[in-house]
């Protein structure tokens, strides 16, 4: 194979188990093995972070002296490491500004040329110079400067602000009523301004008292008398601004998008209609290049984008052809590469938090292997992630590409088909967690295929494998929930069918409108059903007499900061507290109150690191670096707290502990055992109450909101319909197959499950399947291909050769 080596040598990070392992350079390496086997431990958290801190290394003793030996990956040796680039699923940016135009860089490039050949076309009616940042939707002289790059106008609407104007005012109005509002304490001196006081309804004040409570005084003063702190009265006056201009304000004051949630309620938002809801100034509006303006290109799809620019580069006069074939190369190859990726129907505008998970993975890919050099590691994070098994040739090709280049490409992946083409398998297990850490193979596909003790080595023995799971083909007896002409985005639908009480399977390609039906038209409409509100993308639904509730479980992230972790996010920690706050040890030592073991709040914690048990550094254009609380030691509360103890246990100690250890601890109260237990079941169990959300993969965050959704599921008789996207994410084949048996209970506690699934084992093992297409984005959103996973099989479009293929060849796994 070759020679040269990367050598990790007594790798302890996180269940690492003095790990020794070698990694050929200039190859394709894949990382396997079970969920928490310590994959990413081993790639990301030690090989590439030990990369970056030497590189870090570099710069002066300022960034240096914050680094110290138990902030650093936890190995004896490294030899033979290279300057690294990763893809991290873990660090996925959902910024609302970010586009898959400006993740990729494509925005920039689009920028350059309009900039510099718009001017130079023939009949140009721009003789001036242009400048890029006139076509950059964030920089002053890109903006519209109506909404100031906003895209929209927010404005306050009285009838949202008293929504209930049959009712006196603080009744009738969650604004004025509840604390939010500072003008509030004046209503009643405003009332006798008027003649009037606050005991009639909102519609029946006087024109006079309702104008300026929502609009203001005019420069008029009202006076008042409130009660201070110690009781004492004092009065006050003030010039009112009125309601109106007192939410625009705060909302535009309001520093996070937690802050602004306050105010989103009484808003109505609008695009803004000088840039059309744009954000653009008048020239990425204006100017045109091959008939198209800057604002129609980014509004396209990549493959049309794409060819708009083999059109503009073959239509080129002698004035742009300098520089149109500097920058028109780069551009093209760019928008091929994203083409190959599955992600040709995506247009450049597209937000970044509205890709899936799969979306997002390839564009960031795509932004990484763009950079053309060689001799670099690069470290992909399940770069199969929601991908048709129609699109994994394109995406091995171009790692391939950049194996042949001179690189090393190092792989965490899960699907055997994608590790079978590897050039070399490193194989961790053989558990989870605690039950992971230890280096089980080590070799070429055959060579981890033929090992006995290596789970992943069985499912690359049978690619063909079939998950088990209990069959419920639909029968005469079976339910059906049927949605009537659907319409939304690239779907339409004369009939979506979907059997009750049965798991159905939404397959297609990237782009072909699974995500749109899955959560447009049937979660929306189905909660629209339910609640008694109109639908939005349906005429009407057949069928829900048969439900009671609806609930999706996707893979957004249970929280955006490191406080945020698997037993705040169930409330499971709520109990745990409770449990120790009721302890004989806790009452002696005054600690009785739940609130003293949470390390989120003031009195237990330690304040330090204000709970966290890091410290946040500020490196600069690096990025923020934790490092461990010297105070604490890292265990995130006093002394005093750490000394209560339940079962033999400190209150840290019981975040450390795996879902699978806690089950075994925590048997009461019921609901926090039931919780524990379903957790473990869906294949959680290596991971640790305490760990950080932002640290989840999206399929972790999906299969804790699933566990939510398994205990909601519990009791028959109140059937539900559950909805998740992609859940074999992220999954080894071995811990899809525990999905399924979390999958197969509900169904036989009467509820019903739909998936989104790529995964051609997942849709095999489904009782019905909706398979959509026939391509993506203008070319999809039909519903090709309806029945069986044998009935699919027989039928057209992209997904039955693969179906057949498997039923044909697969069996069970034992």
């Amino acid at each position: 194979m070759t020679e040269s080596w990367i050598e990790l040598t007594g790798v302890r990070t996180h269940n690492l188990r003095g790990v020794d392992v070698r990694v050929p350079h200039h190859t394709i390496c894949a990382f396997t093995g079970v969920s928490g086997s310590g994959k990413s431990s081993l790639v990301m958290d030690t090989l590439h972070a030990e990369a970056q801190l030497r590189y870090v290394e570099g710069f002066d003793p300022y960034v240096r002296k914050f680094l110290t030996p138990r902030d650093r990956p936890q190995i004896d040796r490294v030899r033979g490491l290279t300057a690294t680039l990763a893809v991290d699923q873990r660090n996925a940016n959902r910024n609302p500004n970010s586009t898959l135009g400006t993740l990729t860089g494509v925005d920039s490039y689009l920028g350059l040329v309009f900039a510099r050949l718009a001017p130079l076309a023939d009949g140009s009616a721009w003789t001036g110079p242009l400048h890029p940042a006139q076509f950059d939707p964030y920089t002053r002289d890109g903006i519209c400067h109506t909404c100031i790059g906003a895209r929209e106008i927010v404005s306050a609407r009285p009838d949202l602000i008293v929504p209930r104007p049959d009712l006196p005012v603080p009744e009738g109005s969650p604004w004025f009523g509840g604390t939010l509002s500072n003008e509030a304490v004046y209503l009643p001196s405003l009332a006798a301004h008027h003649g009037t006081d606050l005991t009639r309804p909102w519609a029946e004040q006087p024109e006079g008292f309702r104008r300026a409570a929502l609009h203001g005084t005019g420069g008029a003063t009202i006076e008042t008398t409130l009660t201070g702190s110690g009781r004492y009265l004092y009065r006050a006056d003030a010039v009112l601004t009125g309601a109106v201009a007192e939410i625009e304000t705060a909302y535009a004051a309001a520093a996070n998008d937690e802050a602004k949630e306050l105010y989103r309620p009484f808003l109505e938002r609008r695009p803004c209609p000088a840039c059309d809801g744009t954000g653009l100034g008048t020239v990425a509006r204006t100017v045109t290049l091959r008939d198209l303006t800057y604002r129609d290109v980014v509004d396209s799809p990549v493959e049309e984008v794409r060819g708009w620019v083999g059109a503009v580069g073959a239509n080129l006069n002698d004035a742009q052809r300098t520089v149109g074939r500097v920058l028109l190369p780069e551009l093209r190859d760019r928008l091929d590469l994203l083409i190959r990726l599955g992600l040709g129907h995506v247009e450049l505008c597209r937000g970044t938090p509205t890709l899936s998970g799969g979306e997002l993975q390839r564009a960031r890919l795509s932004a990484q292997i763009s950079t053309a050099l060689s001799g670099l590691t690069y470290v992909f994070d399940e770069p199969g992630a929601g991908l048709h098994p129609a699109d994994k040739d394109h995406l091995f090709a171009i790692l391939r590409e950049l194996r042949d280049a001179g690189n090393t490409v190092l792989l965490v992946e899960h699907d055997p088909d994608l590790v079978a083409r590897a050039d070399w398998v490193i194989d961790l297990g053989p558990g989870g967690g605690r039950d992971g850490g230890t280096l089980i193979a080590t070799g070429t596909p055959a060579d981890v295929a033929a090992h006995p003790n290596s789970v992943t080595g069985r499912y690359l023995r049978e690619p063909h494998y079939r998950l088990r799971r209990t069959e419920r083909p639909p029968s005469a007896e079976t339910g059906w929930l049927t949605l009537h002409h659907a319409a939304v985005h690239n779907v339409t639908a004369p009939e979506v069918r979907i059997p009750l009480n049965r798991l159905t399977c939404l397959t297609g390609i990237s782009g072909s409108g699974k995500s749109s039906m899955l959560n447009r038209i049937l979660a929306e409409s189905v909660e629209a059903g339910l609640t008694g509100r109109p639908y939005t993308a349906v005429e009407k639904i057949s069928g829900l007499s048969g439900l009671r509730w609806v609930t999706v479980v996707d893979q957004t992230p249970i929280g955006r900061t490191p406080r945020s972790n698997p037993a705040t996010y169930t409330k499971a920690f709520d109990q745990i507290r409770a449990l120790f706050a009721s302890t004989a040890e806790a009452h002696a030592r005054g600690l009785a109150s739940p609130s003293v073991f949470s390390f989120n709040s003031a009195g237990g914690r330690c304040e330090t690191c204000q709970g966290l048990g890091q410290i946040k550094l500020d490196m600069q254009f690096l990025g923020d670096t934790y490092l461990v609380c010297q105070t604490c030691d890292g265990r995130r509360y006093t002394p005093d707290v750490l000394a209560v103890t339940y079962r033999g246990l400190a209150i840290d100690e019981v975040l450390a502990l795996t879902v699978a250890e806690a089950t075994g601890v925590f048997d009461e109260p019921e609901p926090l055992g039931a919780l524990l237990a379903a957790m473990d079941r869906i294949g959680l169990g290596y991971l640790t109450l305490g760990e950080s959300g932002t640290a989840l993969s999206g399929g972790e965050a999906q299969r804790i909101k699933l566990a939510r959704a398994v205990l909601r599921g519990r009791r028959r008789g109140d059937p539900g319909l559950i909805i998740l996207d992609e859940p074999v994410t992220g999954l080894h084949p071995d811990d899809a197959q525990r999905l399924m048996r979390a999958l197969d209970l509900l169904l036989e506690r009467g509820q019903t499950v739909v998936i989104a699934e790529h995964d051609i084992h997942s849709a095999a093992a489904a009782d019905w399947i909706v398979d959509m297409g026939p391509g993506a984005g203008r070319a999809g959103g039909r519903i090709i291909n309806t029945g069986t996973p044998a009935q699919v099989a027989a039928g057209p479009g992209p997904t039955a050769p693969f179906l057949r293929r498997l039923l044909t060849a697969g069996r069970p796994q034992s």
